[in-house]
């Protein structure tokens, strides 16, 4: 089955009503969801279950930025209800990605040491496909089912709400994704001029989340509302930042995988020579991340610089 892919680029109006495109674009989300559940499940090649897990991502993300204008109250049950299903493919899409980019890995490590780590493989292979059955066994039960089946059905009654607890629901798109993406921009510049190479790596993960938040209100309300001189820039810039911090935020997942898994690893045949060469996998590993922090400040100077910072005030005041 092929993916179905979760950008989503509507031609919405600057003073169309908050709620109506919020709900339009949600909708749109919620059929990338819908399309990308079977693949999320069976396909080998973990492009449905990324697709997937993008398109409730982008959807929780219009849940926080715009729950003025949908309800706080009733977004409540939803917002809980779509963290508990990104944490329920979690697991199976991190060791997919760790199978998927272990040659790279490999590649890390002298050439006499990369047969070593087939013993590493082949313990991410078996526990690649016990996630996968766990992920499976959620993705197929009754709450899902009757998430996705609630939540079509919220978005398609939207309008129908009372406005009481929803104070910005008619209030123009433009102004509120506006005001919402300046917000946004103003609190990563803030965090990122508070990280230098000796902040935690919590500090480098925090503000690589807010630079997805960022990026999705860009690509689903910026594109569409402000102006492409503006808003293309903009998205440049932040994803040259986004790859140093998920550069950053792999090492430190696969140094993770790799401290995890060494008793399991040492159980097997060829267990101290996979020791061995792991010990040298995670020490490259930590070269590696300390070589983004390098490339930190020059990627956040271009995303934060004076100029930039003007033109994001001045459009989306």
């Amino acid at each position: 089955m092929s993916p179905t892919s979760s950008k989503v680029v509507l031609p919405l109006r600057y003073d169309q009503q908050a709620d109506v495109a919020a709900a339009l674009v949600l909708t749109r989300l919620h059929g990338a969801v819908v399309a990308n559940l079977e693949g999320a499940i069976d396909d080998p090649d973990s492009e449905s279950l990324h697709d997937f897990r993008v398109a409730v991502r982008r959807s929780r993300a219009v849940q926080r930025e715009l729950r003025r204008a949908l309800g706080k109250r009733q977004l409540s049950r939803y917002r809980n209800e779509f963290r508990w299903l990104q944490r329920r493919t979690s697991d199976a899409r991190d060791i997919d990605v760790y199978v998927l980019e272990f040659e790279e890995m490999r590649g890390l490590v002298p050439e006499s040491l990369r047969g070593d780590l087939d013993a590493l493989l082949d313990v991410l292979g078996r526990n690649r496909a016990h996630a996968r059955r766990l992920m499976a066994r959620e993705l197929r039960s009754q709450r899902t089912s009757k998430l996705l089946s609630d939540w079509s059905a919220f978005l398609d009654g939207v309008q129908e709400l009372p406005s009481k607890g929803r104070p910005d629901a008619r209030k123009e798109i433009g102004a509120l994704a506006g005001a919402r993406i300046r917000k946004l921009y103003r609190r990563m510049v803030k965090m990122g001029r508070a990280i230098d190479r000796d902040s935690p790596s919590i500090d480098y993960h925090e503000l690589r989340k807010q630079g997805k938040e960022l990026r999705y209100m860009l690509e689903m309300f910026g594109q569409p509302l402000y102006p492409d001189e503006v808003v293309k820039p903009m998205i440049k810039a932040l994803k040259g930042l986004q790859t140093v911090l998920g550069r950053h935020q792999d090492r430190e997942i696969q140094m993770s995988m790799v401290r995890s898994l060494r008793e399991e690893v040492a159980a097997g045949p060829a267990g101290p020579a996979a020791l061995a060469a792991m010990d040298v996998l995670a020490e490259r590993l930590s070269e590696d991340q300390q070589a983004a922090r390098s490339a930190f400040a020059e990627r956040f100077g271009v995303f934060a610089s004076r100029e930039r910072r003007r033109v994001v005030k001045e459009t989306f005041a």
